[in-house]
C-alpha cells in the first residue's frame, strides 16, 4: 500500500528524529526549516548513521530511507499534500497559531496537525483555527528517533477520529502512542518527570549529595527497575501483597485507592506478552534478566 506524504514543520532535534522514524518506515517525508537546510540534512544523515552503526537498519535500507526525504524552507511546500503534519516550532502559542493558519491554507480539510509542544494545551492551540477538530498534541521524547513514547492529548474540539488517526500513524512508524485522558500540565510523563527533577535539584542544593551522585542514585537504583517495568509495577512487585499490602507495610490505613491501583497492576500484568512475563513470577524473571543486560552494558557486572 502506498504511504502518503508526512510533513515536519520546524525540523529541529525532535522533528528530525521523528522524520527519520517515518522515513525508515516507508513514508515520503518533507522536512521544513526556516533557513538551516544543510544543518537539517546533516542531522538526518547523522541519525541514519547512528541506526546503521547500531544495526537498527542496514546501509542499503538507510540509503533508501534518505532518498524518501525532501527539504525546504517553505512551509507551504512542506504542508501541501500532506496527510499528517508534525509541528515542532517555538513554544509560543501565537507563533504556533500563525503556523496553523498557513498549514490550513494549503492542506486538505482532513489533514491531522500534531504539535510536539511540551507545555501548551491543545485547546489553546485550537483557538482561531479553521479546523480546530484536526489539531492535537503529539508529544515525543528526546532522542525522538530512539525513544518509542509519544503522548497524544486532544483539545476540547479535537475529533475522536483524529485522535485515533494520530495514534495509528505514530504506531505505524514504530512508536508507542499513549492517550492522555485530560488536558493537564505535563500530560502524562512530565507530571512525574518534572516532580522527580525538582526533588533531585533540591537534594543537590540542600547539600545532600553532588549532581553526579544524584544521577548515579537514579541510574543504579530505581531508574534501572523503572526502565524495565515502569513505576507502578516496580513498586507493586517490591511489596508483599502489592498495593493491597502497602498500607500495612508502612503503618497506614488501607484505602479504596489501594484496591484501584492493585487492580490496575493485575490488568497490566495480564496484558503483557508471555515473552515479557505475564505472571508475577515471570515478570520478576524478565526484570532480573533485563537489569543484568543493562548492568553489563554499563560495565557494572
Amino acid at each position: 500500500m502506498e504511504k502518503k506524504k508526512i510533513a515536519f514543520v520546524g525540523s529541529g532535534i525532535i522533528g528530525s528524529g521523528l522524520a527519520v522514524n517515518a522515513l525508515t518506515h516507508g513514508y515520503p517525508v518533507t522536512l521544513q526549516t526556516r533557513s538551516r537546510v544543510e544543518k537539517m540534512k546533516s542531522r538526518v544523515a547523522h541519525i541514519l548513521e547512528i541506526l546503521v552503526e547500531n544495526e537498527v537498519c542496514s546501509q542499503a535500507e538507510a540509503a533508501v530511507a534518505a532518498a524518501r526525504a525532501t527539504y525546504t524552507t517553505s512551509l507551504e511546500d512542506a504542508a501541501t499534500g500532506a496527510f499528517f503534519v508534525q509541528e515542532s516550532g517555538p513554544e509560543n502559542p501565537d507563533v504556533k497559531k500563525a503556523l496553523y493558519r498557513q498549514i490550513e491554507s494549503v492542506c486538505d480539510a482532513d489533514t491531522i496537525i500534531a504539535s510536539s509542544t511540551t507545555a501548551l494545551m491543545p485547546s489553546l492551540l485550537q483557538e482561531g483555527a479553521t479546523h480546530p477538530e484536526r489539531i492535537l498534541v503529539g508529544h515525543p521524547f528526546h532522542p525522538s528517533y530512539l525513544l518509542p513514547l509519544v503522548e497524544i492529548c486532544g483539545g476540547a474540539q479535537t475529533d475522536p477520529s483524529v485522535t485515533a488517526g494520530a495514534k495509528a500513524f505514530y504506531e505505524s512508524i514504530g512508536k508507542l502512542a499513549l492517550l492522555c485522558g485530560k488536558e493537564i500540565s505535563g500530560y502524562i510523563v512530565n507530571r512525574v518527570n518534572w516532580a522527580a527533577l525538582e526533588e533531585a535539584k533540591k537534594t543537590v542544593l540542600d547539600g545532600v549529595c553532588s549532581v553526579e551522585d544524584i544521577d548515579k542514585a537514579i541510574m543504579f537504583g530505581p531508574g534501572l527497575r523503572m526502565a524495565v517495568l515502569g513505576q507502578m509495577l516496580t513498586i507493586s512487585l517490591g511489596i508483599e501483597g502489592g498495593f493491597r499490602g502497602g498500607a500495612a507495610k508502612y503503618g497506614k490505613e488501607p484505602s479504596p485507592d489501594d484496591e484501584l491501583l492493585a487492580r490496575g497492576v493485575e490488568e497490566e500484568i495480564a496484558k503483557r506478552p508471555e515473552a515479557l512475563g505475564n505472571t508475577e513470577e515471570t515478570v520478576r524473571d524478565f526484570r532480573d534478566k533485563a537489569i543484568i543486560r543493562i548492568l553489563r552494558l554499563q560495565n557494572m557486572l
